[in-house]
């Protein structure tokens, strides 16, 4: 089994507002075409009540060792390995393990052509039986830009209000049709941001989202199910 993994198109959008960063975290003013590190976060899985709110079991996630580049999941990693980053007690004790990505962003520059970021051959039954168990605990991706935590848009099923929530999915499943979970390997990205000077940008927010692409010879089509 071959996995392709996609870079998506970057939007950039201007808002002339702060943003809140996590303690420790200082936002960083950046000038046209500078690098923006994109770091990865472990993997948490979210557990359904019923019609209450998603809540995330950190727990879990830390027992389960669900690092990112769990060799497992066969994620993309950066030229000369992943790096694990310094974290402060807080995040520690949260949990998190954040380490470098392979993704190449630039600040304003551009950004909006789909590429390959890698492709992953000789995915065994194993490795996608587990990748599938995952997207049935429905378990997220959590990425860190700035200390900001990218988030992606959700619509309550209640009322219909659209709602910021953090992290991404990792893919679907919907249990009631008992369909083969679906891996997303696709993700178009907006980075939200600010002037503090007019030659300088501060990102306060950054949207995800991920969706499933089957590529064919070069070609991309929507869906992309994982068998196991």
């Amino acid at each position: 089994m071959r996995l392709v993994f996609l870079v998506a198109s970057v939007l950039w959008s201007t808002l002339c507002v702060d943003a809140f960063y996590l303690p420790g975290a200082a936002p960083h003013d950046y000038i046209a075409n500078e690098r923006v590190a994109l770091f990865v976060n472990a993997l948490t899985p979210k557990l359904m009540t019923g019609d209450d709110d998603r809540l995330v079991s950190l727990v879990h996630a830390t027992a389960a060792g669900d690092d990112y580049y769990n060799p497992k999941f066969r994620f993309c990693e950066p030229d000369g390995g992943a790096v694990k980053q310094p974290e402060s007690l807080g995040s520690i004790l949260f949990g998190d393990r954040i380490f470098n990505s392979p993704y190449d962003i630039k600040m304003l520059g551009d950004n909006k052509t789909c590429r390959t970021l890698c492709t992953v051959d000789n995915v065994t039954g194993e490795e996608a039986k587990f990748i599938n168990d995952r997207i049935r605990e429905d378990y997220e991706l959590n990425w860190l830009v700035d200390g900001l935590p990218a988030a992606t848009m959700k619509t309550d099923t209640r009322n219909g209000d659209i709602f910021f929530d953090q992290g991404f999915n990792l893919g679907h499943y919907d249990a009631e049709l008992q369909d083969p979970p679906s891996f997303n390997n696709h993700y178009d990205v907006m980075f939200r941001y600010h002037k503090p000077t007019p030659d300088t940008f501060r990102i306060v927010g950054v949207l995800v989202w991920p969706s499933r692409l089957e590529v064919y010879w070069g070609t991309a089509t929507r869906a992309y199910d994982m068998q196991s």
